[in-house]
């Protein structure tokens, strides 16, 4: 959004005019009003008195003038010359195609529709191109793509610069020069999650779900011809019918794929499988972009032991050779730019499916380099394998499931292996070409439980003799070493990382803590973690059968929980941000097919949790597979051709924990300027920026105000139809019968109404009082 800079340097002032001889308006900076100018007065609730600047004024003819007045089509500048108003730039008049970009003459760059399209120095200024729609000549679809979900023109643009950051206590001015850090910190302490959203009913037989979902992005649901972030990811999910989890019926399994649309639950995808190719609604699914073509697909287990891709249409894309199927995994293992799909021993292409290298069956493998050498690793609780299948490492330890982290910051990754079996986990590592150190081995999960509450309910109970699922990596309490979560078949246990490592540290005294928690049928769910408070210590998101937990990192006090009935596999809840919101969400499944109940009450389908006051801090839109650790996935669902390793990107060193795109405190600035619609019909416009960090939902509340003795009188208001995100604008205007004979005024985010977002400063909320009549020639 470039904005001109003539307050700056002139306070010129116009009579009242009557409509009747209303010019036409200028560029969209201007409408022969005034200057667009934020600031002025103060925001927050209408009524408020108007600030000061920023008048409107008429024009007057010559090409010689004074500095300072105006003249034809402008205002003079500082050399006599006329200064036509879209040129004005301070105290600058900016030459030739030159325009005014925070008081900075910059030649625009090329024509874009997105800010991808930029240098990773620019931005997509729509206020210097035009809005597309239906069969409009820009480059934009204007909602006639197939993928499109909304019919809302899109607007086209110019690269610019990126405007520079103000210095420390530096106001970027009236109009700004700069842009400052925008950050919101939520309260601590507060914990109170709702149901936000919910599919799925516990009397249908046919709502029932028993594994993690992913979330991608699979259409374009604000037309700009671009699937990425901007746009509102889908929960991709199965459900299976009665309690044929495994589809022995061949009947059972279907593909579902939704997403939240104006708060809505809105289906996309609803797809069965059928017969000897069916997929197995229980296993694990992954989704990314395979192909390289732009759009992600959706890979699935069959019941004959197959990969299958869909594409994000759900059409069949292939489908590979029998091997054995868990929980695939979606990695550039070779760094060519083309992914592969990893799973229980096999390779394949992404593109076609075909076979590139098998290896020893191994259940559930990880995708990570954990000898340093540069290219991705298939790691197993026990092994690590190359792109091709061989054999790097083979511990001789027995285990099921794994996870990365470098729990000593040495530089050098962990392998921490939980054996499901013996409800024990070990922590080895690589240490050089085909050679490797087991640091820890045999830890008690249940140590600390007595007697096993599964032993008393159920002798042949899975809790009662195994336990230990798929572990989490973050860190729980507020030293500098990750932990590792794990849930079993009787407890949820936190390890201190730091002990671990430490071996004159007996093992009892590395477990942080341990709470009961009820899983005796499976005994090896997941879980998920994640800041939500952005105070730099993970909370555990955990189901077991009964109930979705929210624990505290540090104590394992419970902050929250609520009725989640599930006969458990291996799934746990996730966090992303599903409704584009700018905070985060927890997705959780369940069932009801089990006698598994809440005083009578059962749950079915797929519910999403999350703070409706906006407590909880920013994360990304995306959640591609069970092995999900952020960096083997771009928010648009990209995969990297070479990945960055996780363990040693500040911020992370985690699995299984979502995290934030940018700063986790990002927040929106709204600033707003109102100018006269002159061009037909009278109104007023007013110009709604977002010159914060991060994004603002549809329906942000605009009022418009006439200053009159004692205080300003509204004259009406609108509410925005568009995501502002950051450097972007929306104008609204409304329609006026007659001219206001004082000065006029805007407020956004008028009367504040409750809304999830909140931005870092409200006391520029209100626009400068400016005269509502329309220049005319003279």
């Amino acid at each position: 959004m470039r904005l001109l800079g003539l307050s700056v340097l002139f306070t010129l002032t116009l009579g009242s005019v009557a409509c009747d001889g209303c010019g036409e308006s200028n560029d969209g900076d201007w409408t022969g009003g005034g200057p667009v100018s934020g600031g002025g007065g103060s925001g927050g609730s209408g009524g408020g008195s108007g600030g000061t600047g920023g008048n409107g004024f008429s024009t007057s003819t010559g090409t010689m003038c004074q500095p300072g007045e105006p003249c034809e089509g402008g205002v003079c500048d500082a050399t006599g010359s006329c200064c036509p108003y879209e040129s004005v730039c301070g105290t600058t008049c900016c030459p030739g195609s030159e325009v005014c970009s925070f008081l900075e003459c910059v030649t625009p760059g090329i024509d874009c529709t997105d800010d991808k399209q930029c240098a990773a120095d620019e931005y997509c200024d729509f206020s210097l191109g035009e809005t597309e729609g239906e069969g409009g000549d820009g480059g934009g679809s204007g909602g006639g793509s197939e993928m499109c979900t909304s019919s809302a023109p899109q607007p086209t643009g110019k690269c610019m610069p990126k405007p520079p950051v103000c210095p420390d206590g530096t106001d970027p001015g009236d109009p700004p020069s700069c842009v400052t850090q925008c950050e919101y910190h939520p309260p601590t302490g507060v914990f109170s999650p709702e149901l936000k959203y919910a599919w799925g009913d516990p009397a249908n037989t046919t709502s029932n779900v028993m594994m993690s979902p992913v979330v991608v992005q699979l259409d374009d649901d604000n037309c700009d011809d671009v699937i990425d972030e901007k746009d509102i990811p889908e929960i991709v999910f199965f459900t299976f019918d009665g309690n044929d989890y495994n589809n022995n019926s061949g009947t059972s399994a279907t593909l579902h794929a939704i997403s939240i649309l104006e708060g809505a639950v809105v289906e996309k995808l609803s797809i069965k499988t059928t017969g000897d190719t069916a997929d197995i609604p229980g296993r694990s699914i992954a989704a990314g972009d395979i192909d390289g073509d732009g759009t992600n697909e959706i890979v699935t287990c069959t019941k004959q032991g197959r990969l299958r891709a869909y594409e994000a249409d759900g059409t069949i894309q292939w489908l590979s050779e029998p091997r054995a199927c868990f929980m695939p995994s979606i990695a550039d293992l070779d760094q060519d730019g083309m992914p592969e799909v990893v799973d229980n021993g096999i390779v394949v292409d992404g593109a076609t499916g075909a076979t590139k290298a098998t290896f020893e069956t191994s259940p559930y493998v990880v995708v990570s380099d954990v000898d340093d050498d540069g290219f991705l690793d298939i790691v197993s609780a026990t092994r690590v394998h190359a792109a091709d299948g061989s054999i790097k490492i083979d511990t001789g330890l027995t285990a099921t499931h794994a996870a990365i982290g470098d729990f000593d910051l040495d530089g050098i990754p962990e392998v921490v292996a939980v054996d499901f079996n013996t409800h024990a986990i070990h922590v080895w590592r690589v240490t050089g070409p085909g050679t490797f150190e087991i640091v820890r081995q045999g830890i008690d999960l249940n140590e600390g439980i007595s007697p096993n509450p599964c032993c008393v309910a159920n002798v042949n109970s899975a809790g009662c003799t195994k336990g230990g699922g798929p572990p989490t990596v973050a860190h729980f309490n507020d030293d500098p070493y990750p932990d590792v979560g794990i849930a079993g078949g009787i407890g949820y246990v936190v390890f201190d990382g730091e002990k671990l490592m430490d071996l004159t540290q007996p093992a009892s005294a590395t477990r942080l803590w341990l709470t009961n928690t009820q899983d005796c049928s499976s005994a090896q769910t997941g879980s998920s973690v994640f800041d939500f408070d952005g105070d730099g210590i993970a909370e555990v998101v955990y189901a077991d059968e009964l109930t979705m937990h929210i624990y505290d990192g540090p104590t394992g006090t419970e902050l929250f929980g609520a009725c989640n009935t599930n006969g458990t596999l291996v799934e746990y809840p996730l966090v992303a941000d599903v409704d584009n919101d700018g905070h985060a969400d927890i997705v959780v499944v369940s069932n009801s097919y089990s006698s598994f109940n809440c005083n009578g009450t059962k749950t079915a389908g797929v519910r999403v949790f999350g703070d409706l006051e906006g407590k909880w801090v920013r994360t990304r839109r995306v959640w591609n597979q069970h092995a999900y650790h952020v960096t083997n996935v771009d928010e648009d669902g990209s995969i990297p051709a070479i990945e960055v390793p996780n363990v040693t990107s500040p911020g992370l060193n985690n699995f299984r924990q979502n995290v934030q795109p940018s700063g986790q405190f990002s927040a929106p600035d709204l600033i707003v300027s109102v100018t006269p619609v002159c061009d037909g019909s009278y109104g007023l416009r007013a110009r709604v920026l977002n010159v914060g960090e991060a994004p603002v939902e549809p329906g942000v509340v605009v009022g418009f105000y006439v200053e009159a003795p004692g205080g300003g009188s509204p004259l009406g208001s609108v509410s925005t139809a568009l995501t502002l995100y950051p450097l972007t604008y929306e104008d609204v205007v409304l329609p006026l019968d007659e001219v206001p004979t004082d000065g006029v005024y805007a407020i956004v985010d008028d009367g504040m109404p409750p809304h999830p977002w909140h931005e870092c400063r409200t006391d520029n909320n209100q626009s400068a009082l400016v005269d509502p009549a329309c220049a005319v020639p003279q």
